[in-house]
């Protein structure tokens, strides 16, 4: 898959659920699995970070969780800008997405997101303007709503 990366962009950080570094390569190995093998390295991932909290910064991070996150939410309703983001960011987009909607994993989704982005969460710290601060809210934001939607 090739993933839409800024020339010259080193170490790129965003606020969008697939606007750093580390999402872009989440969504570079999850490519080169089979359509129907995507949901259960998402379940497997998700669960690793609910297992292993400790582990944050050392085997996984919080871009990843967040993208893990955002592609469970993109299968739900209300995810469909996820989707067209997607579109932003690959050039084959049909190649990371899930192939169908998986609420069972909403919940642990919701769970890991909150755990590295909830109110003082990893997340949230080094962004360096009130600006960015703001858009990271609201990503946050989006994704815990579509996701709880699905829980309730």
């Amino acid at each position: 898959m090739a993933v839409n990366r800024g020339e010259g962009d080193v170490g790129t950080f965003g606020t969008g659920p697939f606007s750093s570094d580390g999402a872009l390569d989440f969504l570079d190995e999850l490519a080169e699995r089979l359509p129907q093998e995507r949901a259960e390295v998402l379940r497997h991932m998700l669960g690793y970070v609910l297992a292993n909290r400790d582990l944050l910064w050392r085997e996984y991070f919080p871009d990843q969780v967040v993208a893990a996150a955002a592609l469970v939410a993109a299968t739900l309703p209300g995810g469909e800008h996820l989707q067209h983001r997607l579109t932003q960011v690959s050039d084959e987009p049909s190649a990371v997405t899930l192939p169908e909607p998986v609420p069972d994993l909403a919940t642990s989704a919701l769970q890991a997101l909150h755990f590295v982005a909830g109110p003082g969460g990893p997340w949230h710290q080094g962004w360096t303007t009130e600006t960015d601060q703001a858009e990271a809210q609201q990503t946050i934001d989006g994704l815990t709503a579509i996701l709880q939607a699905a829980n309730s």
